[in-house]
């Protein structure tokens, strides 16, 4: 282990939950929670349940240093390398990533960590590309980003999360999904796109398919749930 390189980000010499635990402390002000994977334990024949509760530590950080970085991960999604990471209507804070994967491989790991809403941290996606070779190239601006804001463009509706930078020129409002189970493609684009949702088909197309007539089998969101205008329903 070099620890000369790691000082200045040389290489990625952290697990990713590391990561995203590192940024959730600075969104939490300081606080650290250790990282759970099972929230609770649910006995099936007896019906009891047993909590697993978060172990926190406060102060790891001051707050006045959270709010610090905070405020400069914000810039770099505001005006910086993660510009990418842009969301119509939150306050996005994060930071790029781009380091070699071994020496002399001509190998690269790009990354994203984000963290939003700035004024009231909810979510941390982080985003780790492996040897990306597309046209994008492999910084993590230009390819990890864009992944992170497609990603927070579909969860931070979902989970009814807050916008924090409205342009009151530009306000949507939440709408219900229609059920499209059972409709053709053709019909279901046309019931999606009146109440100003979009469409997005999950299933592989062969060569010989007429995608209009192709009839819709699951959709997700479900209909009857309220979503923002202008997102999305995936359909197969």
């Amino acid at each position: 282990m070099n620890y000369g390189t790691i000082a200045f980000g040389q290489r990625f010499e952290i697990t990713p939950i590391q990561m995203a635990t590192a940024v959730s402390t600075i969104a939490n002000g300081g606080t650290y929670i250790k990282p759970r994977i099972v929230k609770q334990v649910i006995n099936s024949e007896s019906g009891g349940i047993k909590n697993i509760e978060p172990v926190k530590k406060e102060n790891v950080i001051s707050e006045e240093t959270s709010k610090k970085v905070l405020s400069m991960m914000e810039s770099v999604v505001s005006e910086g390398t993660g510009k990418n990471a842009q969301v119509k209507g939150y306050s996005i804070g994060g930071k790029t990533g781009t380091s070699e994967d071994g020496v002399n491989t001509n190998k690269y790991v790009a990354s994203f960590v984000g963290v939003t809403p700035i004024s009231n941290p909810q979510l941390v996606v982080l985003v780790v590309l492996y040897n990306p070779t597309g046209e994008g190239g492999h910084g993590g601006g230009g390819v990890a980003a864009p992944v992170a804001s497609k990603v927070l463009t579909e969860v931070l509706p979902y989970l009814d999360v807050s916008q924090d930078n409205v342009d009151e020129t530009d306000i949507k409002v939440n709408v219900e999904v229609p059920n499209v189970v059972g409709m053709s493609y053709k019909d279901a684009k046309k019931a999606l796109n009146e109440v100003g949702l979009e469409i997005t088909l999950r299933t592989e197309l062969k060569e010989n398919d007429n995608l209009d007539e192709m009839v819709i089998d699951n959709q997700v969101p479900s209909s009857g749930v309220e979503i923002l205008q202008g997102g999305k329903v995936i359909v197969e």
